[in-house]
């Protein structure tokens, strides 16, 4: 998929349980390299995040992907962008076309098929994209690896596996909404993605990206191809 000149741009779309933990130590990979990172994410740090998100109390109130985009950027001398505006077609295409120096990696870190529908649009524009989709539950989940070169597609997106739910963008629900979603998820699962999806960006990195899924289940890891 790369050669030695291919330069990437990681868009993490969404740093809430999986996403926040991915971006912690993403920047670790790309100390000294011409790679770049942007987070996106409209949401807001509430105090419950704190249980199983990598944000701390000061960051209560804050917009997600710029509290966490402050961390990275007094930490490591990169530069990790960020928007904080909930991501829609329009926006992230945008985004994507204003970088054309850059192979795009879109690492979805949503819980909703709404905007996975959305990623999997842009995915679809584009001629040279990489696309990282993670989804868990309470004990488990998997991650689909897909990548496009030159418009040829290499394995399948989550949708040409199965059916999506007709459920919401996080634009269409009502804060009411929002806030009966509880904390649902445990903090060992999102860990466990968020390794195994920076294991993937690390392959890509070294030029041994696997495309297919990647099942991980309690106190296993099973791929396919």
């Amino acid at each position: 998929m790369a050669n030695n000149y291919t330069r990437y741009k990681f868009y993490v779309i969404g740093v809430g349980g999986t996403g926040s933990l991915l971006a912690r130590d993403l920047p670790k990979l790309l100390l000294g390299t011409s790679h770049k990172m942007i987070l996106v994410d409209g949401d807001t740090v509430e105090s419950k995040n704190i249980e199983r998100q990598g944000y701390q109390s000061q960051d209560v109130g804050d917009n997600k992907a710029l509290a966490l985009s402050r961390k990275i950027n007094s930490l490591y001398p990169i530069e990790c962008e960020f928007d904080d505006k909930y991501c829609t077609y329009e926006s992230l295409f945008a985004l994507i076309q204003d970088d054309k120096g850059y192979v795009p990696v879109i690492i979805g870190c949503v819980d909703n098929d709404a905007t996975r529908m959305i990623l999997e649009k842009v995915f679809k524009k584009l001629d040279d994209v990489i696309y990282i989709d993670s989804a868990n539950s309470e004990y488990e989940g998997n991650i689909y690896i897909t990548t496009k070169k030159n418009g040829i597609q290499q394995c399948n997106l989550r949708s040409q596996c199965y059916k999506f739910d007709l459920d919401k963008h996080p634009l269409d629900v009502s804060c009411q909404e929002q806030a009966a979603k509880g904390n649902v998820q445990f903090l060992v699962t999102n860990a466990k993605m968020a390794v195994s999806i920076l294991e993937h960006c690390n392959a890509l990195i070294m030029y041994q990206l696997k495309e297919g899924v990647q099942l991980v289940n309690r106190f296993e890891t099973v791929f396919y191809d």
